[in-house]
C-alpha cells in the first residue's frame, strides 16, 4: 500500500501572555485568518471560531521526508501560540505505509522544540506590541498528526484498519518496533469515522488522519493541543501560588497594628488570580463552538479524553478550591484584624474621655 498524498505536521504550542489583540495585530506583520469549519460535513453555519485565530507564514524547513517543510504560527486572543512544522508525505512513486513508523520515529527523535522556540521568539519581537502582559512560559506542548489524503489502493476505513492495525498502532505510539497485541488494541481504541471511506485514530502523541477533507479535523486536533497547553499552564500557576499562600496563611498575628491592615496585598493578588484562572479556561473553551456538530464534536471528546483534559480540569478545579480557602481564612483574618483595631480605637476613646472627665473634676 503506498501514500499517493499527504501530511507529517508536528505542533507546538507555546503561552506568550495574558492576551493578543488580534485586531492590532494585522498592522504588524502579514497574517491571515483560520479558514472558518467547512460544511463538508453538513456542519451549521454557526458553528465556527468565536475569534478566528491568525495565521503566520515562518517560512521554509529543511525536508525530512521527500521535500521542504513549511512552518506556520497560529495566533490566538487568549495568549497562546501554536507552531506548526508541514511536510509532504509522498513521493513520485508513493510511500510505503509500513515506513510511516520510522519516518514518525525521524520526526519525534529530531527534537523541534528548540527550533520552535528560537522561530517564536523572532515572532515575538515582531507581535509584542499586540501582547498583553507579555511572558513566554517555559511549558510546551507537542503533538504529531500524520494525513493520509490519497492511498493506492483506495481503501475504505474497516479495511485500512483490518490490513494495516498494526502499522497504524505503531505510527500513533512513534514506535519502530512492532507492539503487542494488547498495546495495538489499546493504541487504536479511539477511532471515529463519518464516512466509510475516512478514518481517526487518535492518540496521546499522535493521530492519524485517513481523510481529503482533513482540514476541519486537523484544527480541532491543533486547539486542543494548546487547550492542554493551557491547562498545564493554569495549574503551574495555582502550584506556584498555592504555597506562598499556605506560608502566609500559617503565619499568626499576635497582636494588630492599628491603622494597618494586614493580608490586604495578599487578599488582592488571590482574587485576580481566580478571576484570571477563571477567564482563561472560559476563553480557551470558548474559543470553537462545536455544539451541533455531532462528528467533530465527538473528535474533540474523544480526543479531550486521550489528552486527560478532564481529569486536568479535576486538578485545577480542587487547586482553586484550595486558593478560595485562603482567600476565606485571610480574609477572615483581615477582618478580625480591623475589628480589632476598632475595639482598640473604641477603648482609647473611652480612656480619653475619663481622663478629660477626671482632670475637668
Amino acid at each position: 500500500m503506498q501514500i499517493l498524498q499527504g501530511q507529517a505536521v508536528a505542533l507546538f504550542a507555546f503561552d506568550v501572555g495574558y492576551e493578543v489583540s488580534l485586531e492590532n495585530l494585522k498592522g504588524l506583520l502579514p497574517s491571515t485568518p483560520v479558514s472558518p469549519i467547512s460544511r463538508k460535513k453538513q456542519t451549521p453555519t454557526f458553528l465556527q471560531y468565536a475569534r478566528p485565530p491568525r495565521i503566520v507564514s515562518l517560512g521554509e524547513t529543511e525536508g525530512i521526508f521527500s521535500a521542504n517543510g513549511h512552518i506556520q504560527a497560529t495566533i490566538f486572543d487568549f495568549g497562546a501560540v501554536s507552531i506548526a512544522y508541514r511536510w509532504p508525505l509522498s513521493s513520485s512513486a508513493g510511500l510505503p505505509l509500513d515506513e510511516l513508523p520510522e519516518l514518525g520515529h525521524r520526526l519525534y527523535s529530531r527534537n523541534l522544540e528548540n527550533d520552535a522556540r528560537q522561530h517564536l521568539r523572532a515572532l515575538l519581537a515582531t507581535i509584542s506590541p499586540a501582547i498583553a502582559r507579555p511572558d513566554l512560559s517555559p511549558l510546551v506542548e507537542d503533538y504529531y498528526l500524520f494525513i493520509i489524503e490519497r492511498m493506492d489502493p483506495a481503501l475504505l476505513a474497516a479495511d485500512l484498519l483490518k490490513r494495516s492495525g498494526a502499522i497504524l498502532a505503531q505510527s500513533l505510539r512513534l514506535e519502530t518496533r512492532a507492539l503487542s497485541p494488547e498495546q495495538q488494541q489499546e493504541a487504536l481504541g479511539q477511532s471515529l469515522s463519518y464516512y466509510d471511506t475516512d478514518l481517526v485514530l487518535l492518540g496521546w502523541n499522535a493521530s492519524i488522519i485517513y481523510d481529503p477533507d482533513y482540514e476541519d479535523t486537523a484544527s480541532v486536533l491543533e486547539l486542543l493541543n494548546v487547550e492542554l497547553l493551557e491547562a498545564r499552564y493554569i495549574d503551574a500557576q495555582l502550584d506556584n501560588r498555592i504555597q506562598e499562600y499556605a506560608d502566609l496563611a500559617q503565619r499568626h498575628k499576635e497582636f494588630p497594628i492599628p491603622l494597618r491592615t494586614p493580608y490586604r496585598k495578599a487578599i488582592q493578588d488571590l482574587t485576580e488570580l481566580r478571576v484570571e484562572s477563571a477567564l482563561l479556561d472560559e476563553r480557551v473553551g470558548n474559543s470553537l463552538k462545536l455544539i451541533g456538530d455531532l462528528y467533530l464534536a465527538r473528535v474533540h471528546s474523544a480526543a479531550a479524553h486521550r489528552f486527560y483534559l478532564q481529569e486536568w480540569e479535576k486538578i485545577i478545579s480542587h487547586k482553586l478550591e484550595i486558593i478560595e480557602g485562603f482567600y476565606i481564612v485571610l480574609n477572615d483574618r483581615l477582618r478580625t484584624a480591623q475589628n480589632q483595631t476598632l475595639e482598640i480605637a473604641v477603648i482609647l476613646l473611652i480612656l480619653v474621655e475619663l481622663v478629660l472627665a477626671f482632670l475637668r473634676h
